[in-house]
Parts: C-alpha cells; sequence; structure tokens
C-alpha cells in the first residue's frame, strides 16, 4: 500500500490567502507517497496570479509539490483536468483552494480502496464544514454502493470537490470534468462516475470545508436548465417511478431556490398551482432543511414511498 502514489490536484483562483493551509494539509498527512499539484487558475498579471506565484515560491525546493500556471482563467473544471494531466499517482484526489484535508484522509482513503475490487471506482470520507471558524454542519451520509440515483438527483451530501479518491483508471475512463460545467460540476463528475461504479464510505472525519459568510447567489434555474439538458439520455433512461421521484426532487430544488433565496413567492405560489410540487412534499422538504439546520447535520432529503 505504501507503494502507491497518490495524486492531490488543487485548483486554485483568487485565493491566495487560503491555498497555503490545504497545501500544508496534504503534506502533513500520515500517508507520505503523495504528490501535490497546484493549478493556477488566475489570469496572468492580476494581483491573485502575482500574489500565488509567490506564495508557491515557497514549496519551490519540496518534491512533492508541481505548480502549473494556466495561460489564462479557464474554469474549475479546466483546472482539475489540467491538474490530472500532470498527474501520476495510481489514486487522484481532489482539494478545493480554501479546504483542508485531516491527517489520516489519505491513508485511510487508500486502505479503503486497496480492499476493495475494481467495481468500487471510488470513496469518500466524513466531514464537518465550518463557518466562522465555527462547526456550521457535519456529514451525516454513510451510505455506499450503487448511489447513481441519488446523485443524479444531486440528493448526496458528500462534498464531492475535495472528497473523493478515484483509481486513476477511472477517471481517464470519464475523460475528466466537463468543461461547460460552471457550478455543479463536482455532481456531474460524481453521476458519470456513479453510473459506472460503486461509492466506498469510509467512517473516519476526514475533511474541513470552509463555507464563507459571504453570500453567493447562482442563478439555479440557469444551472438546472443546463444540468437537465446534459443529463438528458440518463433521465430518459429511468423508469417511470424514478422519473417522478427524480422530477419531485429537482422541482423541491427550485422551489427553494425561488422562495427562499430569490424570495419570488410569486413564483413558488406557481409552482404549486401548476403541481410541480406538492403541499405535502413542501412541508415535509422544508421539515427536513429545518431539522438539519437544527442538527447541524448534512444529508440527502427521502421522499414519501
Amino acid at each position: 500500500m505504501k507503494n502507491k502514489l497518490v495524486s492531490v490536484i488543487i485548483p486554485t483562483y483568487q485565493r491566495p490567502l487560503t491555498l497555503s493551509r490545504a497545501i500544508n494539509s496534504v503534506l502533513i498527512q500520515t500517508f507520505s507517497n503523495i504528490e501535490v499539484i497546484v493549478v493556477d487558475d488566475n489570469n496572468p498579471n492580476t494581483d491573485e496570479r502575482i500574489e500565488t506565484e509567490e506564495l508557491m515560491l515557497r514549496y519551490s525546493g519540496n518534491p512533492k509539490v508541481k505548480y502549473v500556471k494556466h495561460e489564462f482563467n479557464k474554469n474549475g473544471s479546466a483546472a482539475r483536468n489540467t491538474g490530472f494531466k500532470n498527474s501520476k499517482g495510481e489514486y487522484i484526489m481532489l482539494l478545493d483552494d480554501d479546504d483542508e484535508f485531516l491527517p489520516n484522509k489519505v491513508e485511510v482513503q487508500v486502505k479503503c480502496l486497496e480492499k476493495r475490487d475494481s467495481s468500487w471506482g471510488a470513496c469518500y470520507t466524513k466531514y464537518k464544514r465550518l463557518k466562522n471558524g465555527k462547526i456550521d454542519t457535519v456529514c451525516a451520509e454513510n451510505q455506499e454502493g450503487n448511489l447513481y440515483f441519488k446523485e443524479l438527483c444531486r440528493n448526496l451530501f458528500i462534498q464531492a470537490g475535495s472528497n473523493l479518491m478515484m483509481r486513476r483508471e477511472v477517471f481517464e475512463e470519464l475523460g475528466g470534468f466537463d468543461e461547460t460545467f460552471q457550478r455543479n460540476q463536482d455532481i456531474e463528475f460524481t453521476v458519470r462516475l456513479l453510473k459506472k461504479y460503486k461509492l466506498a464510505y469510509v467512517d473516519e472525519m476526514g475533511l474541513i470545508y470552509h463555507r464563507h459568510p459571504e453570500k453567493r447567489f447562482f442563478d439555479m434555474d440557469k444551472i438546472t436548465k443546463h444540468y437537465l439538458s446534459t443529463f438528458k439520455s440518463h433521465i430518459d433512461e429511468l423508469s417511470e417511478e424514478e422519473k417522478i421521484k427524480f422530477y419531485k426532487l429537482i422541482n423541491l430544488q427550485l422551489f427553494r431556490y425561488r422562495v427562499v433565496t430569490t424570495r419570488n413567492l410569486t413564483e413558488g405560489y406557481n409552482m404549486l398551482k401548476d403541481r410541480n410540487v406538492g403541499v405535502i412534499d413542501v412541508l415535509r422538504y422544508f421539515s427536513h432543511l429545518t431539522y438539519r439546520r437544527i442538527f447541524r447535520k448534512s444529508y440527502g432529503f427521502k421522499l414519501k414511498e
């Protein structure tokens, strides 16, 4: 196991202040056979590029750290693909530049995949999400096996962008990340992964995910339209019962976005009136969200059978 090389890809964009924390969290792992590939996705001659270049000088003498610069800003998906092209590891991990690994993460995930056959393409650990240095939520997902449908419904809360370890051949087979995705790129990638492979769970707190205090609103309608278009063939393959569940979950997510995030009560009312969502499902969904908030747990919503 110790001979296995693990490549950790860290795409970075406009976050030079947190990048060193991410890199250092990998370098202090209990598993030592690691390479770190930092992919700088900042535009040249920007303050963020200059600050990142200065920071990376600290690691210039470390043979475990490789620094790759994009010639211009592409996006997070492209940066992850660039990182993979510059990697050599038999296992691939991803880490956002504002998150951090806990010391045992790489070791326990290597042990997990070493014990499983090739039908298990990836694994994940528990995580805790911090906001302003305090615990915001803790991962309560502990499922493993065939989780394709749950991820297709955007209902598997594993923070895949910083939490997955996968076999190198899995990343190669999938062709990396879809660079047309600006948001949900980790979900899009994991959907394709789980359509072909099983996902293993490691009962270990392995990741700290940092939630930023500033509010950033994304156009969930636009994001969802792109998502549904991309996965139309996947959706068409579902059974009629699965399609009903799929659209219920997607519409509940949109209902929450319109009513809570954008406070567009008219759109929410129209979704109820047009029966895109049901009153009982909405009540159960918001009870689920309230429970998660009160008890600081992160896990997917289960529709009533």
